[in-house]
Order: structure tokens, then sequence, then C-alpha cells
């Protein structure tokens, strides 16, 4: 019987989200997602290491990084590769705000922070965000200190003495529309919350995803061998499952930055007399998965950052030896002398 073997390998790539637009311009050196898909992290899992005990089959094995490649491993082996992606527009978000307030006494501090808190929360509040979507984290509530002078004849002491305390909150704020952050982020400067930790993506129905890319990648592997039968390849359509993976990495790891300057070449900057030097902000910007390494991809087109999952699915046919016996030939001389062919079953 053939034996087939079916290797799937999910590997899920998928940046801090925010409405963060840059332009391109002549000094950009690079500008590459942080992340990469690493075929060669397959090989360093153990996810092909089945596959190679050669030379001639390690090179098989680089023809899988290719798109839609097919490889020889082995001289009655073949590996159909089918690498999919997905992006996916989130169902919720999460946007974390940090507040700190100082004041003399527990009880004045404490006020003031909850003042902001509450100007900013009555001010979401016309953006359709009830207070059953937020949540007060308090981080914590600390004493502050400074030195002060103690002057004598001949000396002066510094003394440390307590002045107040410190307070700090984090308001998370649920929410289903990603247009809203620029809304978020202008009221709660108002109210003097200026630092906007993160923005968490939510996908509520991760499984249904998996199984559409599995789906798709399955008609793609079976479209192939109908398409090798063109060729008189017959494979068996038997496999076993070896290996299923799967992760999700969210975008906050997919934006990449740049410097958005051109520093001129003039004669004070080589004198190092006369400059003044100012701070350059960098340009950061949304950078998706290179689509380039994908047989297939679903919601090619986006306009703001997605989680994207990448789905990796491998099958490794091996098919048997051709029929190599050789036949009995039996001939019979007639009386006659005539020659004859007889045909003997087995």
């Amino acid at each position: 019987m053939k034996t087939i073997l079916l290797i799937i390998c999910i590997i899920v790539l998928t940046g801090l989200t925010g409405n963060i637009y840059s332009q391109r311009n002549l000094n950009q050196k690079q500008f590459k997602s942080k992340r990469s898909f690493d075929y060669d992290k397959l090989e360093e899992n153990n996810d092909f290491m089945y596959f190679i005990e050669s030379p001639e089959q390690q090179a098989g094995y680089q023809q899988l990084a290719a798109p839609g490649g097919s490889a020889y491993i082995r001289d009655n082996e073949i590996v159909f590769t089918v690498r999919s992606l997905m992006n996916v527009e989130a169902d919720r978000f999460l946007a974390v705000f940090n507040l700190t307030q100082v004041g003399e006494t527990t009880a004045s501090t404490d006020d003031v922070i909850n003042s902001r808190i509450n100007g900013f929360k009555n001010g979401i509040k016309e953006l359709g965000i009830g207070d059953d979507d937020i949540y007060i984290d308090m981080i914590y509530l600390i004493p502050t200190f400074e030195y002060e002078v103690d002057k004598k004849l001949f000396s002066k002491t510094y003394n440390e003495v307590p002045t107040g305390f410190e307070m700090q909150k984090n308001v998370h704020v649920s929410f289903d529309n990603i247009d809203i952050v620029d809304d978020l982020v202008t009221i709660a400067a108002k109210n003097e919350i200026y630092d906007l930790v993160k923005l968490d993506f939510f996908i509520e129905n991760t499984e249904a995803v998996y199984d559409t890319l599995r789906d798709v990648s399955v008609d793609c592997v079976k479209k192939k061998v109908s398409s090798f039968k063109n060729l008189n390849i017959e494979l068996n359509d038997k496999f076993n499952i070896i290996r299923e993976m799967s992760h999700a990495i969210y975008p906050e790891s997919q934006y990449s930055d740049y410097d958005a300057f051109v520093s001129q070449s003039i004669e004070a900057l080589k004198k190092k007399t006369g400059v003044t030097s100012i701070r350059k902000p960098q340009t950061v910007a949304y950078d998706q998965i290179p689509y380039e390494n994908f047989d297939i991809i679903i919601n090619p087109a986006i306009k703001e950052p997605v989680v994207q999952y990448v789905y990796v699915l491998c099958v490794k046919y091996t098919l048997e030896p051709p029929d190599l016996k050789e036949k009995n030939n039996y001939m019979l001389i007639t009386p006659t002398g005539e020659i004859r062919n007889i045909d003997i079953k087995e």
C-alpha cells in the first residue's frame, strides 16, 4: 500500500495599533516589518526533520520555501506545500490610558485624579461608551520625598523629607469601532490624560478563521494532486496527521520606524563648530506581512491594522515502486517446426 504522510504546520503571524500614518521619503533606508516569515524555523522545530536524511534531500527541502512549491525528498516521495494568509479585522478593542497625580495628602491626590477620570468618562459617553465598558485599575499610591537643606556654620546637610503622595491609575475602555480612537485620545487630552498605553485587538471566533484556512488549503492540495494526474502520476489519498500548531501575533509587532529627515552636509558639521542639534522624531507606520510568500490570500486589501493568520499545509506522498517483475516467456515448437508463444497465467 502507498504510504502518505500529512504534515500540518500553522504559523500565525500577524503592530501597536492606532491611527499612525507616514509618508516614505528618499532618506528612508529600510522599511520592513519587524516580523518575517522564517521557513528555516520549520526545520529547527523538527517539523520536517523526518524528511531530511541526505544532502540531496536537503536540496529538495529548500524548494519547499517557494510559494506553491512541490519537491521530491526521495525518489519515490513528493511533498506539496500550501501557504495561506488571512487578514481579519478585530471585533472588539481595548484602549488603556494611564494617569499619574501628585498631591500633599492621600485624600487630595485621590480627589484630583478621580476628577480627571470622571471628566473623561462623561466625555466618552457621547461616543456610546457606558460605565460597563470602563474599568479603573488602581496601580499604586506611594509617598514622595525631597531634600531639605540644613545649613550650619561650616557645612550643609541635605535631609530627605516626605513632601506628599503620588498616585497612578489606568483606565480601560472597551469598544467595537476602531474609528473612535482619535476621539478617545482628544477627550482624554482635554482631561489631562496624555498616555495611551496600548490598544488591544480581539477576534471573537478564531476557530472559524482556522477552519477557513484549513479548508482552502486542503482544496488547493487536492487541485494540485488532480493536476499531477495529467502527468500519469497516481497519488493515493490516504494520509496521517503528524503535527498541528497554532499561534497568533497581533499588530503591535508589525510597526516599523525610520528617520523622516535629511541631514545636510555643511562645513560647520565637519568642524564641529556653531552646530546646534535638535530632537528628530522617528516616523512609524504599520506594515503588514508581505504577500509574496503565500499561495492563498484572503481579504488582501486592508485599510487598518489587522490580525494576520498564516496557515502552512504540507502533504507528503510516498509512491509505490513500479512493478518490474519479469514475465516468463514460453515458446512451443510444433512437429512441423513452427514456433509459437504460449501465454501462461500465474
